[in-house]
């Protein structure tokens, strides 16, 4: 009797696009970040936790110990906003609706549509910038009390 044996396949995970990471204050035409008529890109610049972490301490000059529970908490909760379905209005930002949804057994696929206004991108970036060239010191609301 001919016995036959059957070979299960581990389903390979699909390639994913090439990323390329970039250092802050890599220079834009060095970063390879080259745009074909359909949009898509050879490489990807890629702005992790830990960047955006940085980004926001030095912008608003406040402790990494204190930014970074709070910028984990706004995350989630845009993450678990997006996965419900809500629109976000976060200007600057953008106005961010989800488009299409899939849900698959080890993960959720959102399709998410952002609309950006440039007024508010521009009232931002003033609003930001110094009149001069003092030096911005940001008031700490949990300032020690003086001696």
């Amino acid at each position: 009797m001919v016995r036959k044996t059957t070979k299960t396949l581990k389903a390979k995970p699909p390639s994913a696009a090439k990323i390329l990471k970039v250092t802050p204050g890599a220079d834009e035409a060095s970063s390879g970040a080259d745009f074909d008529k359909t949009g898509s890109a050879d490489a990807v610049k890629v702005l992790g936790k830990r960047e955006l972490i940085d980004r926001v301490v030095k912008a608003s000059g406040i402790k990494k110990k204190a930014a970074k529970p709070v910028i984990e908490a706004v995350l989630k909760e845009l993450g678990d906003a997006v996965s419900r379905g809500e629109t976000l209005n976060l200007q600057p930002f953008g106005k961010a609706n989800v488009k299409r949804s899939k849900d698959l057994e080890h993960a959720e696929i959102l399709e998410v549509r952002l609309r950006r206004s440039k007024l508010a991108i521009k009232a931002a970036e003033e609003a930001a910038a110094p009149l001069d060239d003092t030096v911005v010191v940001p008031l700490d609301p949990l300032a020690e009390p003086a001696e």
